[in-house]
């Protein structure tokens, strides 16, 4: 790969396993472990991240985007 296509494909490209993940914990309904994958990335529109739900809880609060849609990609366990 040439340099310039590493730094592009540094600006693009993310691996889950390699970004920083966060806990947010808000007792007694919210508990997930999760990143942004838009952030550091060219894409600054972006609003993609990857979260972990701890089972029975919930990621988080009712809400609502005016410039954002979301979509949930359920990789174990069921959603409700």
């Amino acid at each position: 790969m040439t340099e310039k296509a590493a730094l592009l494909a540094q600006r693009l490209i993310r691996n889950v396993e390699q970004v920083e993940m966060k806990h947010d914990r808000r007792p007694p309904l919210y508990d997930s472990v999760g990143a942004r994958l838009g952030t550091g990335t060219a894409a600054d529109k972006l609003g993609a991240s990857f979260d972990c739900v701890a089972p029975g809880m919930r990621s988080c609060p009712y809400h609502f985007h005016y410039a954002q849609e979301e979509m949930f990609i359920i990789l174990e366990g069921s959603g409700t």
